[in-house]
């Protein structure tokens, strides 16, 4: 699964090699968008053809992707973002859904954090089809503008993974890959990150079985990921994650998740997000599948 990331990565290296050029600097989708528009000038079958690789990540068989929380500018001091929605419908089916997520960022010169909280919940007429929330806190120390350290501690529920509860503390290192940007202005480019470290759950599942009707598991795990961010203009960005995280006492025990999304600037601080996910956990508790996969748009609202 590794080795079709790095494919995917080399084969948009090679595309965009012609177009962009390497900075030191970092860049990040979404933040200049009171700017004039200045599309980069990729050729329209090259654009077709990075878009399409971007999405093949979601092909991938592949826990919560923190990775799309990340900050969205680096201006310093407090940002925060949120976005919620919510849905009825009645007649021929009936259903009701609401979910929302809340983010706040402090941005320093050598230290990063970042608060996520995210709730989801649907029902129809006859069942609750979803109910799950998660709580991650992170910090992040630049040791320099290549390489990061960083610290994180999660809090978690799913009913419909069986997760009671699940808490998690880690750590691991940051390392940025390659940051392409375009000849012609410093608003387009396309970026890369691989993270490696380790991490400490401890989970509590809710089995329904008379004699054992809870299972606690503690397993260390190592958690990696490689992450992929394109802002194909400063309207327009699109991004990819895949996580891999085997039990370290048993690798058969592996849980995988490859995201990818867009993210369409609309008016002032708004903007139309799409999301699809693939879960994969190749072990289980309970009487669950081994995947989900999910697909979801909305809008998130930045401030100030």
């Amino acid at each position: 699964m590794l080795l079709n990331l790095w494919t995917i990565c080399l084969i948009l290296v090679l595309n965009v090699n012609n177009h962009l050029n390497i900075s030191g600097s970092t860049y990040y989708p979404g933040t200049t968008i009171e700017n004039k528009f200045v599309p980069m000038k990729l050729k329209m079958y090259r654009v077709i053809l990075l878009i399409s690789a971007v999405f093949v990540f979601s092909g991938t068989k592949g826990q919560i992707n923190t990775e799309k929380f990340r900050k969205h500018n680096n201006e310093k001091g407090f940002i925060f973002n949120t976005n919620f929605r919510m849905g009825y419908s009645s007649g021929n089916s009936s259903y009701t859904t609401s979910n929302g997520v809340f983010r706040v960022d402090y941005n320093g010169n050598k230290n990063d954090v970042f608060l996520v909280a995210s709730y989801d919940y649907r029902e129809t007429n006859t069942e609750m089809v979803s109910h799950k929330g998660f709580v991650h806190l992170r910090g992040i120390h630049k040791l320099n503008s290549k390489i990061a350290m960083e610290a994180f501690v999660q809090e978690e529920f799913n009913e419909f993974i069986l997760i009671k509860d699940r808490k998690i503390f880690g750590g691991g290192a940051r390392i940025q890959l390659f940051d392409f940007k375009s000849k012609n202005d410093t608003l387009t480019g396309l970026k890369s990150n691989f993270g490696v470290g380790g991490m400490f759950e401890h989970e509590v599942y809710n089995v329904a079985d008379q004699e054992n009707p809870e299972i606690v598991l503690n397993p260390f795990r190592i958690t990696s990921y490689l992450t992929l961010d394109w802002a194909i203009s400063n309207r327009v960005s699109c991004w990819a994650i895949c996580y891999y995280q085997p039990n370290v006492s048993k690798f058969s025990d592996f849980r995988s998740i490859v995201e990818t999304g867009m993210e369409i600037w609309i008016i002032g601080k708004l903007y139309f997000t799409f999301d699809l996910s693939y879960r994969y956990n190749n072990e289980p508790v309970g009487d669950v599948k081994k995947y989900d996969v999910l697909l979801k748009n909305g809008l998130r609202f930045s401030f100030p």
